[in-house]
C-alpha cells in the first residue's frame, strides 16, 4: 500500500519537472535564435560647438616719448626810457641826470647907508640880486650846490642943460649849500640843505648941486647862515622828470653892516640876529626860498 502510495506521489512530480524542462528548452532555443537587426536610431542634430573664444587684443604700445623743445634763443632787448608813470625810477635819479641848473632864489644884498636930509638918521639901502646856480648829486643822498649873483646899474641924467651922474650901484654874492635826500619817492624828494651865503655891495655917488649933496662912497656886507628843508618837486607825472621846483623853509643867523664914507669920515650901522627864512609874509617863500631846477 505504501508502494502504492509512493507512485502516486511521484508520477506528478515527474510531469511538474517534465513541463519545467519543456519550458527551459524552448526559452534556450529562442534565445540562440538571431535577433533582427534593430532599426537604425533616428538621426539628431549635432550639439552646437562651443563658441571660440576670441584671442586678447595685444597690449597697446607705450605713449612716444615727448623730448622736450630746446629753450628760445636769448633775446636781447635794449632798454627803452621809461615813460612818465607813477611806477619805476624815481625822477630824482642821480645816475642818470647827477647835474642841475636853475634860479637859486632872489636875495637882498646892502649897499650902504642913505644920507636923510630930514634928519641925523642914515636908511640902509638894500638892492636884490638874483642867484644861478648849480647842483651835483654826488651819491642818491648828498650834493653839492653852488650859486652866484650880481647886479650893477648906473646911468645919468640932464637937467636943463646940466648933466651928472647917476649912482653907480653894484652887488654880488656867493651861496654854497649841502642838499641832503632824507627821503625819495617818485616825484617827490624831500631834503635838507645847509648853506651859507655871503654878500657885498657898493655905491659911488657923486655930487649933485641941485640936491646938495657931496661925494661919498656906501657899502655893505650880508653873511647868512643856517638851514632849509622842504620838498622837491619833478614834473615826471607831466613828462618832464628833469624840470624840478623846490620850496623850503627854515631858520638862520644873519649879519648885515651898512657903511658910508664922506670925506674920510666913516658911518657905519651893523645888525645881526637869529629869525626863520619865511618871515613877514607867506608869499616871502618866494624871494628866497623858491628854486627851479633842469637836470641833465
Amino acid at each position: 500500500m505504501s508502494r502504492t502510495t509512493t507512485c502516486r506521489t511521484a508520477r506528478p512530480l515527474v510531469g511538474a519537472l517534465s513541463v519545467i524542462a519543456a519550458t527551459a528548452w524552448s526559452a534556450g532555443s529562442y534565445a540562440q535564435a538571431t535577433a533582427p537587426p534593430a532599426p537604425p536610431a533616428p538621426e539628431s542634430a549635432a550639439p552646437p560647438a562651443p563658441p571660440v573664444p576670441e584671442p586678447p587684443a595685444p597690449p597697446a604700445p607705450p605713449p612716444p616719448v615727448v623730448q622736450p623743445a630746446p629753450p628760445p634763443p636769448a633775446v636781447t632787448t635794449r632798454a627803452e626810457p621809461e615813460p612818465a608813470s607813477d611806477h619805476g625810477q624815481p625822477d630824482l635819479d642821480v645816475d642818470a641826470r647827477p647835474w642841475a641848473i636853475g634860479y637859486s632864489g632872489l636875495s637882498q644884498v646892502p649897499v650902504g647907508l642913505e644920507s636923510n636930509i630930514n634928519g641925523p638918521q642914515a636908511t640902509p639901502i638894500d638892492t636884490s640880486v638874483p642867484a644861478i646856480g648849480v647842483r651835483y648829486w654826488a651819491s642818491p643822498m648828498v650834493g653839492i650846490d653852488f650859486a652866484v649873483g650880481f647886479s650893477w646899474t648906473g646911468g645919468s641924467r640932464d637937467l636943463g642943460g646940466v648933466a651928472s651922474d647917476k649912482d653907480s650901484v653894484y652887488a654880488f654874492l656867493v651861496q654854497a649849500g649841502v642838499p641832503l635826500a632824507l627821503s625819495t619817492y617818485r616825484h617827490v624828494s624831500f631834503q635838507l640843505l645847509p648853506y651859507a651865503v655871503v654878500g657885498y655891495g657898493q655905491n659911488s655917488r657923486a655930487g649933485d648941486p641941485f640936491m646938495g649933496t657931496t661925494a661919498a662912497d656906501l657899502s655893505g656886507t650880508r653873511i647868512e647862515v643856517g638851514a632849509r628843508s622842504g620838498f622837491e618837486i619833478f614834473f615826471g607825472f607831466m613828462g618832464l622828470p628833469q624840470l624840478a621846483l623846490s620850496a623850503t623853509v627854515g631858520f638862520r643867523y644873519e649879519y648885515r653892516k651898512y657903511s658910508t664914507s664922506v670925506g674920510g669920515v666913516v658911518t657905519s650901522d651893523t645888525t645881526h640876529g637869529f629869525s626863520t627864512t619865511v618871515q613877514n609874509s607867506p608869499w616871502d617863500i618866494f624871494a628866497g626860498n623858491v628854486a627851479a631846477r633842469y637836470y641833465f
